[in-house]
């Protein structure tokens, strides 16, 4: 190893005294002085270690050899080691060994310090690597200080680590499994060690109160002793907790589980560890020890069974319903006793607590409410630290639901009713019913028959039936609907319903021009079980019925001829066959010959076939609490009728002329007159005055015990000058976008006493947010059923630009960008899309394109526009619309070229995109144009009134 030596290159050797000529003997201490020669040797070495070097001396007489070995030892440790483990438990750290050099090495080591463990020899080849294993395992809470050293005999260096060990609570030595019953004792014994080389006196602590056992265990050095211990439960359950046993010579220790001690042990063991905080390194810190007392625990898990039940109690009932359980409880101390309740059954339910005084017996109240049918055990718990437990079982049984019964459902004959059928369901379960129906011909449940119906847990369901009348009175009117699923089994509801003598029958209307006719469909369905013969008759007026009109089958003789309203060719209008739910069309044509509100009514009347009459009970009729009281009898009913009123409205001709056009440019105002002439057969003066809400007769056709029902309302004359008016829009879509922008009044009317033509003066005020074109219609109706109708066109033109924006180009096939912000008219946020126009130019881009608008008030949507030419020999130019639900907005887009800047010497200038730059663009204050209008706008519930009062 040349390398760390150093020596001079020359040296000079005087003669020796001995080979002089005529020269004096010298002493032996001249002799020393003279012929011995310093040859200066520098060594220095950067690792501990053994390093040897020859010193070769050449002469032209002479060649000496010189062998130096240097060993080099290191200054303070290698290192330091910390080793944390449980107390009775080991951690071993594995020291690692290089060996590069060529030789095989022997290494002793050298252990200082208590509870630490190590081979005293370890061999390491030449060229390995091997570890030395360094064992740590206290055998209570300490913190002991101590040294490794490793001597290498081979070369004779060593290795010097400083160790710290820690051990921390011990853990459990075994987690033991009692079984055991309430109020029985149970024996079990454990296996205490002692890993010390003393003798020790264990104290024992338990936290669980139903442990019992020796206070104290007496363990000799290296032994395992046995310690019985007695367990008395009082209540059932898991019990879990820890058993220890501490040396009574360290201090007092609590149970492991308990938080108190857990904490108190921790600040031990910190305390301890701060104690040994010296430098390792420090000679007289080694062996330093310090250690809380000896101790080892258990953890114990006490698996409690009941004792037997005081008494048994057998409990039924239905599901849905509930049911209460008195259990007897005694008190028999002379001091009040507490009772912890508990209740083991998912639907018993009923007090957590009871309090009973001294020598009392009260009974205890538990309810049981059964939510799915089975049978099943259930357990009401009394528990108390005076007297422990005892418990009552309870034999649960849960029957199917009792069947429910629904209100009657009333409908008249020919028509149908709903009602529905709530399906509670309580539990935590999804319940999957089939539904089964037993009248299928008078009930029918509006579900799909394909798919289970599902009721979600802790939810209701109601059901939809459809209750269709076969005949009058109860009859056969009963069904039963039943759910069925595994949980409940079957779940019964019972209806029943009552056919009720047909009424008017929901009107039809009809409308066509003046001259023209039109027809109408009136369906009639024979809702009885009987072969049927129906004659249909149409009539302006319904004659009253009299007592000997269910005698006649020739209904013509009621019948007033008129020419408005007639049948279409049919086979036959008399003695029409019908089979049971057979169904018959009647066409009707409507032929108006003046603007006149015509009424007529389509009477169907039936009577069966074989010639036989109804049973009917008039008693049905009657409310539940009348039955009671009122006794009638049954009656025959020969026919039965029914009468479909129809209304026909006559329409004058579409005016083929050209519609009135409404335009004006978008987001803008205008207010515009447009007259009608509401010409065609209408009333002249003397006979304006008409009824209105006339008085209307329902006749039933009822025996002749039962009166005739009068709905009678109060009329008041109305002229043939009222009007009614209203804007008809080609679809829904066209009708909400336009309404709100579109209002109508009617300023004047006039009336040609000559012609008897009407001319109406309308006052249309329109205002459209956005660019549109639609068709629509003026319709007017008179007060005596005339109806005309004249085409409108509304028309809105691209409205101005809101803004102007400039965006100055950085330079070719670069981008620069503008932003500026948006936000939408209302107080809430509105989708929008932005989208050039066709014709705009190429290099210009809008970023988002699609989005929300914040609401009106904050600090809006940022909207980008980017502009990227290609060239400047064009005029950049775009038209940026951004469009929402109800508005639009246009900004015209101008690309600008850079401006040219002439050089100067000695600069030059880097052009960039840079930042998006933010301009602020003009929106509009409808709040400010809104306060300069004289007039209401077009959303206004009072359309085109004037803002200002003006003095008379």
């Amino acid at each position: 190893m040349p390398e760390h030596f150093d020596i001079p290159e020359k040296i000079w050797l005087p003669i020796s005294g001995e080979s002089r000529v005529n020269l004096h003997p010298k002493t032996p201490q001249t002799l020393a002085d003279c012929d011995v020669v310093s040859l200066p040797l520098k060594f220095q070495a950067k690792v501990p270690g053994r390093y040897l070097c020859q010193i070769v001396l050449r002469s032209l007489r002479d060649v000496r050899v010189h062998l130096v070995e240097c060993m080099v030892h290191g200054v303070g440790t290698d290192g330091e080691l910390e080793m944390v483990t449980p107390a009775l438990q080991s951690v071993t750290q594995d020291i690692p060994l290089i060996n590069q050099t060529l030789q095989d090495w022997k290494l002793h080591g050298v252990i200082e310090g208590k509870d630490f463990h190590g081979p005293s020899v370890i061999y390491v080849r030449a060229g390995e690597r091997m570890g030395y294993p360094l064992m740590f395992r206290p055998i209570s809470q300490c913190t002991t200080l101590g040294r490794l050293v490793l001597q290498n005999e081979t070369d004779g260096t060593e290795h010097i680590f400083g160790l710290k060990g820690i051990g921390t609570k011990p853990l459990a030595l075994d987690h033991v499994v009692i079984d055991c019953q309430v109020r029985q004792i149970t024996q079990k014994v454990l296996m205490v060690p002692n890993y010390t080389q003393t003798r020790l006196r264990c104290k024992v602590v338990s936290d669980m109160s139903m442990i019992s056992g020796p206070p104290a265990l007496d363990i000799k050095p290296g032994h395992t002793v046995p310690y019985p211990i007695s367990i008395l439960p009082w209540k059932r359950g898991t019990h879990t907790g820890v058993i220890s046993f501490v040396g009574e010579d360290g201090k007092q220790q609590q149970p492991q589980n308990d938080n108190t001690g857990e904490k108190a042990d921790g600040e031990q063991v910190l305390q301890l560890s701060r104690e040994a905080s010296c430098t390792l390194s420090d000679s007289s810190s080694l062996g330093h020890f310090k250690a809380l007392a000896y101790e080892v625990w258990f953890s114990l898990e006490v698996n409690c069974s009941p004792a037997p039940p005081v008494s048994v109690i057998s409990v039924e009932c239905t599901v849905q319903n509930s049911v209460t359980v008195e259990i007897p409880v005694t008190n028999p101390t002379k001091e009040t006793l507490r009772l912890d309740v508990c209740l083991l059954g998912d639907d018993l339910s009923g007090e957590r607590h009871l309090v009973v005084s001294p020598e009392e017996s009260i009974l205890y109240q538990a309810k049981f409410a059964p939510a799915v049918t089975g049978r099943k055990t259930a357990s009401v718990i009394f528990q108390s630290d005076a007297v422990g437990e005892f418990w009552y079982e309870l034999e649960l049984i849960a029957d199917r639901p009792l069947p429910t019964t629904l209100p009657e459902c009333r409908c008249e004959l020919g028509k149908w009713t709903r009602e529905f059928i709530s399906l509670v369901n309580p539990t935590d379960e999804t319940l999957e019913l089939e539904t089964f129906n037993s009248n299928t011909r008078n009930f029918s449940v509006e579900i799909d028959p394909k798919r289970p119906l599902i009721v979600a847990p802790h939810s209701t369901t109601r059901v939809p039936v459809q209750f269709h009348p076969s005949a009058l009175g109860k009859a056969n009117h009963t069904a039963w609907i039943t759910f069925k699923c595994p949980q409940l089994q079957e779940w019964n509801f019972y209806m029943s319903g009552i056919g009720l003598f047909p009424g008017l029958m929901e009107p039809l209307s009809i409308s066509t021009c003046v001259g023209s006719h039109s027809s109408v469909i009136v369906p009639f369905r024979n809702p009885t079980d009987d072969s049927v013969l129906v004659d249909v008759l149409l009539t302006e007026t319904v004659v009253p019925y009299r007592r000997n009109c269910v005698k006649y089958h020739r209904w013509s003789l009621f019948v007033v001829n008129i020419f408005t309203f007639n049948f279409t060719e049919m086979s036959m209008i008399s003695g029409i066959l019908l089979t049971p739910k057979a169904k018959l069309d009647i066409p009707v044509i409507f032929a108006p010959d003046s603007m006149k509100l015509c009424k007529a009514w389509v009477i169907v009347h039936m009577v069966k076939q074989n010639g036989r009459s109804w049973k009917y009970n008039p008693h049905d009729h009657l409310a539940a609490d009348l039955r009671r009281i009122v006794r009638l009898h049954n009656v025959a009913i020969k026919s039965i009728r029914w009468v479909y009123p129809i209304n026909g409205i006559p329409e004058a001709a579409f005016s083929s002329s050209s519609p009135a056009v409404i335009r004006c440019q978008a987001r803008s105002r205008i207010e515009d007159r447009v007259e009608v002439l509401l010409t065609g057969c209408v009333p002249g003066l003397s006979s304006l005055a008409v009824t209105r809400d006339q008085t209307e007769e329902i006749y039933l056709l009822l025996p002749e015990r039962i009166s005739v029902l009068l709905m009678t309302q109060p009329s008041r004359p109305a002229t043939a000058d009222e009007f009614l008016y209203e804007i008809q829009f080609e679809s829904d879509d066209a009708r909400a976008q336009l309404e709100p922008s579109v209002a109508l009044s009617l300023l004047g009317k006039e009336r040609d006493a000559q012609t008897g033509i009407v001319t109406l003066i309308f006052n249309i005020i329109f205002a459209p947010y956005k660019p549109l074109r639609c068709s629509a219609v003026l319709a007017v109706q008179c007060a005596t059923g005339g109806v005309w109708k004249f085409p409108i066109l509304l028309s809105s033109t691209e409205p101005k630009v809101d803004d102007v924006i400039n965006i100055e180009a950085t330079g070719l096939n670069k981008a620069s960008m503008v932003g500026f912000r948006l936000t939408s008219q209302t107080r809430y946020p509105e989708s929008f899309t932005a989208y050039f126009v066709p014709g705009s130019g190429q290099e210009f881009e809008v970023l988002p394109r699609s989005g929300e608008l914040l609401p009106i008030g904050s600090a809006g949507t940022l909207i980008t526009i980017s502009f990227t030419p290609t060239m400047y020999s064009k005029r950049h130019r775009a038209t940026l619309v951004i469009q929402t639900a109800d508005m639009q907005w246009t900004y015209e887009v101008n690309g600008v070229p850079p401006r040219y800047t002439p050089p100067s010497p000695g600069t030059s200038a880097a052009v960039s995109s840079g930042p998006v730059r933010t301009v602020s663009v003009q929106q509009r204050n409808f709040v400010r144009e809104n306060l300069q209008l004289r007039t209401t706008a077009a959303s206004s519930p009072i359309k085109g009134q004037p803002l200002t009062i003006r003095s008379k």
